[in-house]
């Protein structure tokens, strides 16, 4: 058997650089996770760059502890953006079928979506990160996922697009340049990582997945098995940690410590007060603090805040009740608070899970697998091998490479 290239899923998040490795078994149809390492980030806010030199710095430290890790270099890499400069339009596009026996193609299929691109209206300084086809409609026929070998004589496809910031985008492609890092495609982070989370059933019942990452919180809502909406709010847990230094003049260091071995999302029914010890923001002087006023006065308010900011979005881009169904899907680095899917449970009133990939799409140790801050590199590297090939539509810089492998694949 070949030997199987080494790919990687470089996570560019809040404020830490994630670097995910893997292979795609093309047998099995499953990706195998190999390692993976996380790198704090001072060049990266909110998943954009505001110091090259710095990004620069942990890419390289993600890569080079990731390779370290696993004992071979990688060979390939998918890059998961995600951040305010990142927005998303809907779009639709049409193609006619021009073969005698009316059967849809490939390249129907591509003609259409790239139909559906050319009406996606965008300024000189932005450019299309993903297109992702929401459904097919052939001869008015709609809620189709995949034509291809079906008959008709035209095709009409609805697209999610994302749109990013073309300045960003390029920010991010110099640090990692830098470096000698290279990346062979780009998908919008949130998407990838709900991608591997929501089971087909909780997509058709119709369901909300919430990324809770350092600085900001995607929401991805599917309803009846397509995606209805792709939003962010700038909030997130490094706020909770933010909010705890201040008001327990503690080191950040400090109080992220705090948080994970002490931090609730509310005072539940069982809950156990008491004290504990830490150090103040000098380093030196020992301090005192409780559970309840550690939960009650401080953790809970930004909770609160959160719940509050993803019901705003919800009202305001008419989300509905439509994701009760399939209930909410938490991942993200923050989702690992405790209580925190109760608190969603009481706040929107359905079913709450803490998301794990689905394993028969994805293999790998329980310790990367069961860590929510790797979901979305997980994510960059099943993205596109476990969809079929007419469900995702890559950049536009990636035009001539996609004729070429289609070439190859109809030639051999």
């Amino acid at each position: 058997m070949a030997k199987q290239a080494l790919i990687s899923g470089l996570d560019i998040g809040s404020s830490q650089i994630c670097c995910v490795s893997g292979i795609r078994d093309e047998d099995a149809r499953v990706v195998k996770v190999l390692g993976a390492v996380c790198v704090p980030c001072d060049g990266i806010k909110a998943g954009a760059v505001i110091n090259i030199q710095e990004a620069a710095l942990s890419i390289g430290k993600a890569f080079e502890e990731t390779e370290k890790t696993v004992g071979s270099q990688i060979e390939n890499v998918i890059v998961a953006m995600r951040g305010s400069f990142i927005k998303s339009k809907t779009s639709k596009g049409v193609a006619n079928i021009n073969y005698s026996n009316k059967e849809i193609t490939q390249e129907t299929v591509e003609t259409a979506l790239e139909s559906a691109r050319k009406q996606i209206k965008i300024n000189s300084d932005q450019e299309i990160l993903q297109t992702v086809p929401r459904e097919y409609i052939l001869n008015q026929q709609g809620g189709i996922q995949n034509p291809i070998g079906m008959e008709g004589t035209y095709i009409e496809v609805d697209v999610h697009a994302f749109i990013a910031s073309s300045s960003n985008i390029g920010n991010i492609t110099k640090a990692m340049n830098s470096v000698g890092v290279k990346y062979d495609d780009r998908v919008y982070g949130y998407l990838a990582a709900s991608d591997i989370l929501v089971t087909r059933e909780e997509k058709e019942l119709s369901c909300l997945v919430i990324d809770l990452g350092g600085l900001t919180t995607g929401l991805v809502h599917y309803v009846d098995g397509i995606i209805k909406h792709a939003d962010e709010i700038s909030d997130g847990s490094d706020y909770i940690t933010r909010d705890i230094g201040h008001k327990l003049r503690a080191a950040y260091s400090v109080s992220k410590r705090i948080k994970e071995m002490h931090g609730a999302a509310f005072v539940y029914s069982d809950f156990k007060n008491e004290e504990f010890e830490y150090n103040g923001a000098d380093g030196r002087s020992a301090r005192k603090c409780d559970r309840l006023e550690l939960v009650d006065g401080i953790i809970t308010p930004r909770i609160d805040r959160i719940l509050y900011e993803i019901n705003e979005v919800m009202e305001k881009n008419n989300y509905g009740n439509e994701f009760l169904s399939g209930g909410i899907i938490l991942t993200g680095g923050g989702s690992s608070l405790y209580g925190l899917a109760e608190a969603f449970e009481r706040a929107f009133n359905c079913s709450v899970r803490n998301g794990i990939p689905n394993s028969d799409k994805v293999k790998g140790p329980d310790e990367i697998l069961l860590n929510p801050s790797y979901t979305a590199g997980i994510g960059a590297i099943a993205y596109d091998f476990l969809r079929s090939k007419s469900c995702v539509q890559k950049s536009a810089g990636n035009g001539i490479v996609s004729k070429i492998l289609r070439w190859f694949e109809e030639a051999f």
